[in-house]
């Protein structure tokens, strides 16, 4: 008994002790944390009150989220190149590439947003050579490594209704640089949600505007909806002092009678309109359908002397006539209905596509000639998890096109040429690995075009003529015959 009054005598004691050394202790944090209030006020004192409401209010926006929120997409890219020309020759080569994406967004109102893109692209080191010409074409500035120019990709407005002229018809207007570069079909290698076109025959950076109409609900059939894409790749006006020309040596010539934005002698606007028509889309299986014309398209054209050959010979810029084009693409995003795991995650996909020109005479051909011609592309792809590593995907794709073949697919990032353009056939496999997440991803990628005729990433003009390898060797030409692209990156994206 003695013993265990002893003990609870010595707990006492020692709960006490604790006690008063946590009242000690909280005593000195109280005091410290009085010091701190009186020196904030004494800090704010002499501010006034319409700036501390102010500073309040501004607090509270960016709370609310009152301001533009940016996002990261940063890659590291490492290509392996190669070429094998029509002699049999061939050149390799390893270019190192960064490219950043900042993503601007912001929504006002619940039915008003604006999007946007600054892009920079560029290879590693300084260019021994920088020639200011395609290489920075409107179409393709923001796919092609430049000399690291921060540049507009995507800016645009996007507005939302609820129903068109009064029917149960949601709807969206949008003008601005558009997002039209890695749409459908061609998203899934590039591992990003797709944007507005179909990637099969639209690659291409353009200024323009959208009209979309969501038609489910009238019709009662899944994701059925109607699109309708304006666009302008190249206008007819004159820039600012554009009566001054550069001679190349340091001199210059002006012509006093140049008036700034006026039309450009013999220019014409070159535009493009068509439609996205989706006329089903359950979540799993989904066809799509696109058809456009594009006016007054420019390219090469052959101004060399009659005794020259073809292999030497003088081109100039011009505009040659219009073009049509049209798609259909099937999606399965899954196949069949919960057989396993994999197959519920394997996406199948074939894609046909058709292109017609229609030369505007004057002397000037279209694709080597005056006459109308029409051109096809098949594009066929698969991507599944892959079951021997996690978080990952693996891709194959193939594409065929003819000898007329023609698409908008400029911007198509293979730095070996598009192969959705090649005439002839290209064969590509793909390892999308995530590494933390979607934060940080890896990409191994093997591209091959075996070019069955030249001209496949000219634009319209006689630089897009189609000549077997016989046929241009014996015009003094060495096109390349074959082409690879074994690439490798790393990608940041927040």
């Amino acid at each position: 008994m003695k013993k265990l009054i002893s003990m609870s005598v010595a707990a006492a004691v020692a709960t006490t002790m604790s006690f008063a050394s946590s009242t000690d202790d909280l005593r000195a944090e109280l005091e410290a944390l009085k010091k701190e209030v009186a020196a904030l006020k004494k800090q704010t004192k002499g501010l006034k009150a319409k700036k501390i409401k102010k500073q309040i209010s501004q607090l509270k926006s960016a709370a609310l989220n009152d301001n533009i929120k940016w996002s990261v997409d940063f890659r590291t890219a490492y290509d392996v190149i190669g070429y094998k020309y029509a002699d049999g020759t061939s050149d390799w080569n390893q270019i190192f590439t960064n490219r950043l994406w900042l993503g601007m967004g912001f929504a006002p109102t619940s039915n008003l947003i604006f999007k946007g893109t600054l892009s920079y692209y560029k290879m590693y080191g300084q260019l021994p050579d920088p020639k200011m010409g395609f290489n920075y074409f409107d179409w393709v500035v923001n796919e092609t490594p430049n000399d690291g120019q921060l540049r507009v990709k995507e800016a645009y407005w996007l507005y939302f209704g609820d129903a068109f002229l009064g029917a149960n018809i949601p709807w969206t207007a949008s003008f601005g640089r558009r997002p039209a570069t890695d749409g459908l079909l061609v998203n899934y290698r590039e591992d990003q949600n797709p944007k507005s076109p179909i990637g099969h025959i639209i690659n291409t950076e353009f200024d323009g505007a959208s009209f979309k109409f969501d038609l489910n609900n009238v019709t009662e059939i899944p994701g059925m909806y109607f699109k309708l894409c304006m666009g302008r790749g190249m206008t007819n006006a004159s820039s600012r002092y554009h009566g001054i020309t550069s001679n190349g040596d340091g001199t210059y010539t002006i012509d006093s009678n140049a008036v700034d934005y006026t039309k450009v002698d013999g220019a014409k606007n070159v535009d493009l309109a068509g439609f996205i028509f989706v006329p089903y889309d359950d979540g799993q299986y989904s066809v799509h359908t696109t058809a456009f014309k594009a006016f007054n398209l420019p390219g090469m054209v052959d101004v060399s002397p009659l005794n020259s050959t073809r292999g030497d010979g003088v081109f100039t810029f011009a505009q040659v006539g219009d073009i049509y084009g049209a798609a259909i693409s099937f999606i399965a995003e899954g196949i069949g209905d919960g057989i396993n795991d994999m197959l519920d995650d394997t996406v199948l996909f074939a894609s046909l596509a058709g292109s017609k020109t229609d030369p505007k005479g004057n002397g000037l051909n279209m694709l080597g000639t005056s006459d109308k011609k029409s051109g096809t592309s098949v594009y066929l792809g698969a991507n599944w998890p892959c079951q021997m590593i996690d978080d990952a995907r693996v891709g194959v794709e193939y594409n065929h096109g003819s000898k007329y073949w023609r698409s908008f697919t400029y911007a198509e990032d293979t730095l070996a040429g598009s192969k959705l353009a090649a005439r002839g056939d290209a064969f590509e496999v793909w390892f999308n690995k995530e590494l933390i997440g979607k934060k940080l991803t890896a990409q191994l990628r093997y591209t091959y075009i075996d070019y069955k005729y030249t001209g496949s990433n000219a634009f319209f003009g006689d630089g897009g003529t189609p000549l077997t390898m016989d046929e241009a060797q014996a015009y003094m030409m060495n096109p390349v015959d074959k082409a690879q692209d074994i690439r490798l990156y790393i990608r940041y994206r927040y």
